[in-house]
């Protein structure tokens, strides 16, 4: 953990060197935002926020420190307060494709799809070959029923990174969502043969597998998503498909309660 702390650290520090160089009163504001980093990546969303606040009080036209700032409010699911955070960051850098996708993702949250992909286009026009910004415009496209162009958006950042797992997972969400359970395990397959450990892929492809009426291998595939990550609701609520298919209603209510406890709105 240190040595994962002291990179960002080193990361922040190459991202604001133009600060630095352009303003030395931003100095402070430079070792707020270090210190606001650390404590995220420790999960004191509460007090990191703080930091960030003391370095944007001294340095307002720190762009970093309002994104770290939105981020850390997008964790503790701030998601109005987190745009109006990138908000800022975008209006002091807006040609930073990263401050276009956090706020995109904070507005996917929100449920504000259209503009959610006007933010991932903004960030794909700055820098096309962004795969994290097709795979998330995807993703918002699902959210609005999309799936044809959302397969298209998933299939360009697989395109730009043959590699990218969460792409080939939210592929397989988008075929489910399609009805085309058969490409959805392959493209959930992938994901997981690239990642074993991406509990996601496994919920994904319960998911499909209950499409075509296979509950055992479904809940199969969601007890490996719920044995790397005991916190993946949408795992406990497709184990909680499959088994209410087989008739045992009784562990099927209890998968649902787990699925609702841990954040599940659907």
């Amino acid at each position: 953990m240190r040595k994962y702390l002291v990179i960002i650290s080193i990361v922040i520090v190459a991202l604001t060197l133009p600060v630095i160089a352009n303003s030395q009163g931003c100095m402070g504001a430079l070792l707020w935002t270090i210190n606001g980093t650390m404590l995220s990546a420790q999960g004191n969303y509460d007090e990191a926020i703080q930091h960030f606040d003391k370095a944007i009080m001294l340095c307002p036209q720190y762009a970093n420190a309002w994104n770290f700032k939105g981020n850390a409010l997008i964790k503790l699911g701030k998601y109005d307060e987190a745009v109006k955070c990138f908000d800022n960051a975008t209006n002091i850098n807006p040609q930073e494709a990263t401050f276009w996708i956090d706020k995109g993702g904070a507005l996917d949250k929100l449920g504000k799809y259209d503009e959610a992909i006007q933010a991932f286009d903004k960030a794909i026009e700055i820098n096309p070959q962004y795969a994290g910004a097709w795979n998330d415009k995807g993703d918002a496209l699902i959210g609005q029923g999309k799936y044809d162009e959302a397969i298209q958006a998933f299939d360009k950042a697989i395109e730009i990174n043959p590699q990218y797992a969460v792409a080939w997972s939210n592929k397989g969400d988008a075929l489910t969502g399609q009805g085309k359970y058969d490409e959805a395990i392959q493209a959930c397959d992938k994901a997981i043969e690239i990642d074993p450990q991406y509990a996601y892929a496994w919920s994904n492809k319960g998911d499909a597998l209950t499409g075509q009426g296979k509950y055992d291998e479904a809940i199969q595939a969601c007890d490996k998503a719920i044995e790397i990550d005991p916190h993946d609701a949408w795992a406990w609520e497709n184990k909680g498909n499959a088994l209410n298919h087989l008739g045992r209603t009784a562990e099927a209510n209890k998968a649902f309660d787990n699925a609702r406890e841990l954040g599940y709105k659907g």
